[in-house]
């Protein structure tokens, strides 16, 4: 419980300084959006949305009748993601553990910069199952390879130090206890992505 109360209220003191770091990535995350095949989804899901960071792209490549939602358990990273006024998405402040959503709602979500910071990484999966519908697509997306990823946090320090993502392989067994599907893995410097696909 402490150590979920720190994660929240280290979020909440860098929700501006998290906005400009991710914008100098856009490039980058446009890619990898484009990878995904938004379309021909109606219902998606941003998990972990921060500031919105993603927002822009989804409008992107979304076809403008998907309903997107998104949600963060740091209340500063979501009224800074209210302000970017994407009236089309339905953005709640809640935990990735406990997702407010019923089952098989979601034809995709989204996991962006997430997971390292998820106590309880297993349970948020075994939730990202529960509200996927059939065949409905996981993808796990970080600008960095978990190697990256562990040693930026180190380097920070304090809350974040122990924040660690799981290589592509781990992630993967961990993916399948919970009855995913692997479609696409890449774990290199600058780039972590993991499409897994709900098995039922």
């Amino acid at each position: 419980m402490l150590e979920n109360i720190l994660t929240r209220n280290y979020f909440n003191s860098i929700a501006q300084e998290w906005e400009t770091k991710q914008a100098e990535q856009r490039e980058k995350i446009e890619y990898l959006l484009s990878r995904i095949n938004l379309q021909r989804y109606d219902f998606v899901l941003d998990v972990g949305c921060g500031t919105g960071v993603l927002f822009p792209y989804l409008a992107k490549f979304s076809n403008g009748k998907t309903k997107i939602f998104a949600i963060d358990f740091a209340r500063s990273m979501i009224q800074s993601a209210a302000q970017k006024n994407f009236n089309s998405i339905h953005i709640l402040c809640g935990c990735a553990r406990y997702l407010p959503f019923p089952n098989n709602m979601f034809d995709c979500i989204i996991a962006f910069h997430v997971l390292p910071h998820i106590r309880g990484k297993k349970l948020a999966l075994k939730e990202c199952w529960r509200v996927l519908k059939s065949h409905g697509e996981l993808d796990i997306i970080h600008l960095h390879s978990s190697y990256e990823i562990n040693a930026i946090h180190e380097k920070i320090g304090g809350t974040v130090k122990n924040h660690k993502l799981a290589s592509a392989g781990q992630m993967a067994k961990l993916l399948h206890q919970i009855n995913f599907k692997i479609s696409d893995s890449v774990d290199r410097s600058g780039e972590y992505y993991i499409r897994a696909t709900k098995s039922v």
